[in-house]
């Protein structure tokens, strides 16, 4: 039987961006591959197989920047030959017609572009290179162009800071008129600590006012279907429905649903098991090698996994961002290409 596990690959650390969100995640990613090493192929192949055996169906090639990375491919293909479906996250800095193409013949199912904002000044703004804004843009005919011939999910996302709010509707068109399947505007992660970039009370009452609104004016113009509609508009509504003092999104009896079923790999072999340990000061970290990963998918260790319990639980926003389907049809975030065809 098939478990949705959510394993993480950050093929690299380097990253072409210096966003203004990922302060601590770079001073993270540091510690942990000092050398900018690419992740290893064989122990990304042992993973690979370890992770079907545990009855796994997915895998996720991060970073970093993975197509910084010139044989992405060979990752692809591996797990594609283990039988996961696979996703790429990036900025678009290595996304060309070209190298999509190979990607989706290699076996890739999902990708998620993530778009800050749609004027050059905003991504300078935000992502900290300016160059990413024309990457971002070419990505986005490039990934639109491709789905019209070929079967892969698109996703957008956005990371919803002070800078970019206000354009939250603009990046939502472009992701209806680019043809996403799923767009994803997620809640900061490190809102607690960088209050500098996060909104403001101020700024989430302009969101809920305006924001949010103008939004479901996009969704009744854009789509057809009324049951379609509908469900975009309740998904709408639940963002920021709730205050959160101080972005504390949980008290501290949260039972993080992802505990026991994600796991983070960085190359040199350190993994670990919280979703949030970018941003935050994880203290459950293990290093791995060809003979241990196993170990990782053990029924013991997912059972100790599950109940662990972090001091930052609270300040994590995993599970309270809800993706809008802009497909009518349903589909899992870690679902392969083929249910498309169904």
């Amino acid at each position: 039987m098939e478990k949705d596990y959510n394993v993480v690959i950050k093929v690299t650390t380097s990253c072409p961006g210096n966003c203004k969100c990922c302060v601590n995640r770079q001073l993270n990613f540091k510690s942990k591959n000092k050398t900018h090493a690419i992740f290893d192929l064989k122990l990304f192949e042992k993973i690979c197989r370890e992770l079907k055996k545990a009855g796994g169906s997915y895998i996720c090639l991060s970073g970093g920047e993975p197509t910084m990375v010139p044989n992405l491919g060979d990752y692809i293909k591996i797990a594609n030959e283990n039988g996961l479906a696979s996703r790429i996250n990036t900025n678009g800095w290595g996304i060309t017609e070209e190298n999509v193409k190979s990607w989706l013949a290699d076996g890739l199912d999902q990708i998620v572009l993530s778009v800050y904002g749609t004027t050059k000044k905003l991504i300078s703004s935000t992502r900290g290179n300016d160059l990413l804004f024309e990457r971002s843009q070419n990505a986005l005919s490039v990934l639109k162009k491709t789905k019209r011939k070929n079967n892969f999910i698109f996703i957008i996302q956005t990371i919803i800071l002070k800078d970019n709010f206000k354009n939250l509707p603009e990046i939502f068109k472009v992701a209806i008129d680019n043809k996403a399947d799923l767009f994803w505007p997620s809640y900061l992660e490190d809102a607690h600590f960088l209050p500098e970039i996060r909104m403001r009370e101020a700024d989430i009452k302009y969101l809920k006012e305006n924001i949010i609104p103008e939004m479901k004016r996009i969704v009744e113009k854009k789509f057809k279907s009324a049951s379609h509609r509908e469900k975009l508009i309740d998904t709408l509504n639940r963002y920021y429905s709730i205050k959160y003092d101080d972005y504390c999104y949980h008290d501290k009896t949260l039972k993080c649903a992802l505990l026991g079923r994600h796991w983070t790999f960085y190359p040199g072999g350190v993994v670990d098991p919280c979703p949030g340990h970018e941003y935050f000061p994880s203290k459950y970290q293990q290093t791995v090698n060809l003979k241990t990963v196993a170990q990782i998918f053990s029924l013991e260790n997912i059972k100790k996994n599950s109940s662990l319990s972090f001091d930052y639980c609270q300040y994590c926003p995993h599970g309270e961002h809800i993706g809008l389907n802009l497909k009518e049809q349903e589909f899992n975030e870690h679902s392969s290409k083929e249910i498309l065809k169904k």
